[in-house]
């Protein structure tokens, strides 16, 4: 079984120093990612705490690796670079890029601009009524109408399940509490969807914010309407290891 995420960096940093880490996975998105690190700039320097922003380049083919240097070299204060060696999807990509995480605050989002750091401040806020881990929620989504469909007919059946009130089980916005990560490893993909799920089954408290979804603007989804049946098999395979790890 694969190491517990957060188990080689202990928790926040050398000398508990960072607050917060973002953890953004990259595949393919030359196009978002100079808009994406501005708006993170804005979002987190205001905040006026240490933090760091954690790449983490999936083998991209475009010119997102060239890009990915260049933050790390002029923002060497404020960028960490984590670059896999194959091809290894969204789960890998989290979970190494959670391994080399600091902060005792850590955010998750997506590369492609369609998650809004803006939101960071409002998951903030909501942690600190003592949440362990906070959720998106894109009540508005800019998604296929199909695929929109299958992921509310999913949710519904979550929570329906299993108890656990959150509406959006895929949106990888999402803020966690450092000591929470520690006990859930990530060993097969797609496994990173549930991360809440698995926390609100060892009894860790999980919220959601409405989050502010957006167009895509470049480039095009990197899943399609056929990943559903995938999801509801893994949905099925988090219940059925439960007490297993």
């Amino acid at each position: 079984m694969a190491d517990n995420l957060l188990k080689m960096k202990g928790s926040g940093g050398p000398n508990g120093g960072l607050a917060y880490s973002v953890v953004i996975p990259v595949f393919n998105e030359q196009y978002s990612l100079g808009l994406l690190f501005c708006e993170l700039l804005n979002v987190l320097t205001p905040l006026k705490v240490p933090y760091e922003i954690i790449f983490v380049n999936d083998c991209s083919d475009d010119q997102s690796g060239m890009t990915l240097d260049r933050f790390s070299r002029e923002f060497p204060e404020a960028v960490k670079l984590v670059n896999l060696t194959q091809r290894s999807g969204q789960t890998e990509a989290l979970r190494a890029g959670l391994q080399e995480s600091c902060g005792k605050t850590i955010f998750t989002l997506d590369a492609d601009l369609q998650n809004d750091p803006a939101d960071i401040p409002k998951l903030i806020k909501e942690l600190n009524k003592g949440f362990d881990c906070v959720c998106g929620w894109r009540k508005s989504r800019y998604d296929t109408k199909l695929k929109t469909l299958l992921s509310k007919l999913g949710n519904i059946m979550q929570r329906a399940i299993t108890g656990l009130q959150i509406h959006d089980v895929s949106c990888t916005l999402r803020a966690y509490k450092r000591e929470c990560l520690s006990s859930v490893p990530l060993n097969w993909p797609g496994q990173h969807r549930f991360i809440p799920l698995s926390l609100s089954l060892s009894g860790y408290k999980i919220s959601e914010i409405e989050s502010n979804h957006r167009k895509r603007r470049f480039g095009a989804s990197k899943y399609s309407h056929k990943r559903i049946f995938k999801v509801i098999m893994d949905f099925f395979r988090i219940l059925s290891e439960r007490g297993k790890q």
